[in-house]
C-alpha cells in the first residue's frame, strides 16, 4: 500500500514545514513504514495565501487519486507526526482491515515542553452516535488516515474559513467505516496561529464547529452520560450543546450540581413526594429518581419543546414508574388562567416564561387544586418570574404538608419571598445559592 501525507503551507508557515512537519516525517519513516511500501510527502504550497488550505488539501487528494495512492494523512505544517505513527496504524487496520478512517489521541505541545494528551476526551469512538456526545475539541484532531477514495469524495468545503476539518469528519462519520483508537499519531502544536486574508480565530473555530454539531444533532439520536455512583450512568438526551443545561450533561454532570447536594442534605423525608414546578428536560428529576429514592415525582412543565425532551429522559433512565402526569403540559399559577411560551433566550431553554396570552393555549393552574389530597414532602419551584403566584396558589398545600421548598427567585422579589412570605407561612431559611439574576433559596417550616 502507498501513503501520501498532505501538508499545506500557509502565509508564514514556511520556516514551520522545515524545523516540524518535515523533520517529524522523515523520522517516522526512518522508524517504521508500517503497512506501507511507500510514504510521500505531498507540500501543497500556499505562502502567498491565494488558495486557501482547503483548497491545497483538495488539490493533493486530487492528485492522490490519480496517482492510485490508497491512503493519505493529514499533517499541518506546524504540527508534527509520531515517530511510530505507521506502525501504530499498521496494527490498527490489520485487526480492523475494513475502517476507512482511524484518528488517534489527541496530544498537544508548546514549543520547549513535553506533549501532553488532552484532559477529558475519549480514548476510543466507533459510532457517529459516539462521536457526537463529546464536543468534537474534545473528540477529533486533523492528524488522521484515511482512505483516500473516502476522502477525495467529500474534500473540504473552500468557502469555510473555519470549521471545515470538522464538516469533513462529520461527513466521514456519517458515510465511511470510522474509528478513533487509543494511539498516538499526531502532536497539536499549540501558540501558532494562521495568517493570510482569510485566517481564522479560535472562537470563529468554535461558533462554526458548533453549529455544525447542532446540525449534526438535529440528524442523530444522541444520549450523553452522566457518571454519579450509580449503575448503569443517567442518560440524558443531546440535541442542542450549547443549551445551558445540556452543555453540563456534554461535560458529565447535573446542571445546579451544587444545589442538588444541598437538597440531599437538607431533603431527611424517607421515599419522599416530590412536586417539580418547572421540570425543563428532567436534569433534576433524573438527578431526584437515582439519589433520594422518592415515592412519586410530580413534574409541572409547560414547554412543549422541554417536554418532549423530559419524556425521552423519563424512558432512557426507566424511571416512567416513578412519574405522575397530571402536570405535564400545564402551568403553576395563582389559579386558572391561560398563557403563551416566550423563549428569552436561544441556548437557554430554561429560560423560558409564561406570558398571559388569551389565545396563548398553556393553562396554569394552583399547585393547590392540582395535587388535590395528595401529600408533597418538597417542592421545587423554578418559574421564571412567576415563583410568588406560584407560592400563592399553593398555600394550602404548603400549610397541610409542611414540605421543603427550594424556590429560584429573581432579584427583585427577594424581599418579597425572604422577609414577607417566609414570615406569612413560617418558614425560615436554611441555605442559598446566588446567581447572576436570581438566588435558590431553601427554606424549611420553623416547626
Amino acid at each position: 500500500m502507498r501513503c501520501a501525507v498532505i501538508t499545506p503551507v500557509g502565509p508564514g508557515h514556511d520556516h514551520l514545514l522545515l524545523r516540524s512537519s518535515a523533520p517529524s516525517l522523515a523520522q517516522a519513516r526512518a522508524y517504521h513504514m508500517g503497512p506501507f511500501t511507500e510514504i510521500e510527502h505531498y507540500v501543497m504550497d500556499d505562502r502567498e495565501g491565494r488558495h486557501g488550505r482547503s483548497n491545497r488539501r483538495n488539490d493533493a487528494l486530487r492528485q492522490a487519486r490519480a496517482a492510485g495512492i490508497d491512503w493519505v494523512y493529514f499533517l499541518d505544517a506546524d504540527d508534527r507526526i509520531t515517530p511510530n505513527a505507521f506502525e501504530a496504524f499498521g496494527r490498527v487496520i490489520a485487526a480492523e482491515p475494513d475502517l476507512d478512517a482511524v484518528w488517534g489521541m489527541t496530544c498537544t505541545f508548546f514549543d520547549g515542553e513535553e506533549p501532553e494528551l488532552r484532559d477529558g476526551q475519549p480514548v476510543a469512538l466507533d459510532t457517529r452516535a459516539e462521536l457526537l456526545r463529546h464536543p468534537p475539541l474534545m473528540s477529533l484532531n486533523i492528524g488522521h488516515f484515511v482512505r483516500t477514495e473516502c476522502a477525495a469524495r467529500f474534500g473540504f468545503d473552500p468557502h469555510m474559513d473555519a470549521g471545515e476539518d470538522f464538516r469533513f469528519y462529520f461527513q466521514l462519520w456519517e458515510h465511511c467505516r470510522c474509528a478513533k483508537r487509543p494511539e498516538i499519531f499526531f502532536l497539536h502544536r499549540r501558540g501558532e496561529h494562521s495568517q493570510g486574508p482569510r485566517s481564522a480565530t479560535g472562537e470563529d473555530w468554535t461558533r462554526s464547529v458548533t453549529r455544525q454539531w447542532q446540525q449534526q444533532l438535529a440528524e442523530v439520536e444522541v444520549f450523553t452520560e452522566i457518571e454519579d455512583g450509580i449503575e448503569p450512568p443517567a442518560q440524558m438526551r443531546l440535541t442542542n450543546p450549547a443549551d445551558l443545561i445540556q452543555n453540563a450533561h456534554v461535560h458529565g454532570r447535573y446542571f445546579e450540581a451544587s444545589s442538588l447536594d444541598k437538597l440531599r442534605r437538607l431533603l431527611d423525608r424517607p421515599a419522599p413526594s416530590i412536586l417539580e414546578v418547572g421540570a425543563n428536560i428532567g436534569n433534576h428529576v433524573v438527578w431526584y429518581a437515582r439519589h433520594l429514592n422518592p415515592s412519586r415525582i410530580y413534574p409541572v412543565e409547560p414547554a412543549a419543546q422541554a417536554l418532549d425532551l423530559l419524556e425521552q429522559n423519563i424512558a432512557a433512565n426507566g424511571i416512567g414508574h416513578l412519574i405522575d402526569r397530571r402536570g405535564l403540559g400545564l402551568g403553576a399559577g395563582r389559579g386558572e388562567g391561560t398563557f403563551r411560551t416566550e423563549a428569552v433566550e436561544a441556548d437557554n431553554l430554561g429560560a423560558t416564561r409564561l406570558v398571559p396570552d388569551a389565545a396563548g393555549g398553556i393553562a396554569t393552574r394552583s399547585l393547590d387544586a392540582l395535587m388535590g389530597e395528595d401529600r408533597v414532602d418538597f417542592i421545587k419551584i423554578d418559574a421564571e418570574g412567576m415563583e410568588l403566584d406560584v407560592l400563592a396558589g399553593a398555600e394550602a398545600l404548603i400549610a397541610r404538608d409542611r414540605p421543603l421548598i427550594w424556590v429560584e427567585v429573581r432579584r427583585g422579589h427577594m424581599m418579597d419571598f425572604a422577609q414577607a412570605w417566609c414570615r406569612r407561612a413560617g418558614y425560615r431559611l436554611v441555605d442559598s445559592q446566588s446567581y447572576l439574576n436570581t438566588i435558590d433559596y431553601f427554606a424549611m417550616p420553623k416547626d
